[in-house]
């Protein structure tokens, strides 16, 4: 893994997390969820999970949503995965970003391995709980 260039550490992670996923649903991302693992974590505070329909879109996907938070937010990111056409996980620190083929998202099921976390509702900024 690669060191990370530095960034700000002014960036409120649930602004980054709420960017991110518009960024991902505008890139054409399905089934984009944010999961607050504050509470349940100690590595980060939100996931944020995705899936792309086939390997442009998801590799795409992942370098806009590098390029926004770059530009954006001036935060840099960690790659893992990059190479993999299943899952590449980009580490922002306090958010962590999980974008999967929906083969590898349905079969690590992030979603329920987190169920005791809270699911951020995207159309609004309150939460509800998790079923």
């Amino acid at each position: 893994m690669t060191q990370p260039l530095p960034s700000r550490t002014d960036v409120d992670p649930l602004e980054l997390t709420r960017a991110l996923a518009q960024v991902a649903i505008e890139k054409s991302a399905h089934d984009v969820i944010a999961i607050d693992v504050s509470q349940v974590s100690s590595f980060a505070s939100y996931f944020l999970i995705l899936s792309g329909s086939n390997v442009r879109l998801l590799h795409s996907v992942v370098d806009e949503l590098r390029d926004r938070a770059r530009n954006a937010f001036g935060v840099h990111v960690r790659v893992e995965g990059e190479e993999s056409n299943e899952w590449v996980l980009l580490d922002f620190g306090s958010l962590i970003v999980h974008c999967f083929s929906a083969e590898a998202r349905e079969f690590y099921q992030l979603e329920r391995l987190w169920s005791d976390a809270i699911h951020l509702d995207l159309s609004t900024a309150s939460a509800y709980e998790a079923r």
